[in-house]
């Protein structure tokens, strides 16, 4: 588990807590062209490290499946940021 995550990827994290929180799991691609190119490898980099569950889906892609524990727990934790 990679325990530093940066500016980028807090922001794209807290964008599918609220996707997930609505009830979608986003596609890589969804999030793609919501967000630009960037966020495919974003999205897999935070799945590598364990911040993201993610799982594949035909074509090669992936689909959030959720946040892992950890980045609910960082991301609860934060006051100044999301829900405020």
């Amino acid at each position: 588990m990679d325990f530093n995550i940066t500016a980028e990827d807090e922001a794209l994290l807290l964008r599918i807590r609220e996707h997930l929180q609505a009830g979608n799991r986003p596609r890589e691609d969804e999030l793609v062209a919501e967000l630009g190119d960037d966020v495919r490898a974003q999205v897999r980099s935070l799945g590598r490290r364990g911040w993201l569950v993610v799982r594949p889906v035909p074509g090669g892609l992936v689909y959030v499946e959720g946040l892992s524990p950890l980045a609910e727990s960082a991301l609860s934790n934060r006051r100044d940021v999301g829900d405020a």
